[in-house]
């Protein structure tokens, strides 16, 4: 779901991602369709996978989109 939560995000108004890094797929430190594309070519297509942190729980080294709290994490 979280490729279609970044598309319902842009462009039908959905909820605000709380926490822009970890929506932020391709770490260009924007939220743009590249970002709902980028996850959802990963997970079905076998593109390639987010940067870290991903798989696991972090603060985004890469470029910051803006998150002040990584709750699963703690």
């Amino acid at each position: 779901t979280d490729g279609i939560f970044v598309l319902n995000f842009l462009f039908l108004g959905g909820p605000e991602p709380t926490c822009w890094d970890a929506a932020d797929t391709d770490d260009t430190g924007t939220i743009n369709i590249t970002d709902g594309i980028f996850i959802l070519n990963y997970l079905f297509l076998g593109g390639p996978s987010p940067l870290p942190p991903h798989p696991n729980c972090g603060e985004d080294t890469g470029s910051s989109a803006g998150c002040t709290s990584f709750p699963l994490c703690e």
